[in-house]
C-alpha cells in the first residue's frame, strides 16, 4: 500500500503525491513562507498541536487587545 501525502496548506490547495520529496518541492515552491502562519499546517496533527486557548481566542477576537496611541503614551 502506498502512502499518499497531501498538501498541508489551510487554503484548500489540492495536491497529492506518493513521493515526500515531491510534496516538499511543492510546499517550497507554492507555499514559501506560509509555514510561519499560525494555522499551518492544516492537518489533524497540526490542529491538535495548537494550544486550545489560542484557537478559542482566534474565534472570539473582538479587537479589545488593540492599544490606542493614547494608551501607549501613558
Amino acid at each position: 500500500m502506498t502512502n499518499r501525502h497531501s498538501c498541508p496548506s489551510p487554503d484548500d490547495y489540492e495536491f497529492e503525491t506518493d513521493e515526500i520529496s515531491e510534496l516538499t518541492e511543492h510546499i517550497n515552491s507554492e507555499h514559501a513562507g506560509e509555514y510561519q502562519r499560525e494555522d499551518w499546517p492544516d492537518t489533524e496533527a497540526g490542529r491538535a498541536a495548537r494550544p486550545k486557548a489560542e484557537a478559542e481566542d482566534d474565534e472570539e477576537d473582538d479587537g479589545d487587545d488593540l492599544e490606542t496611541e493614547r494608551d501607549l503614551d501613558e
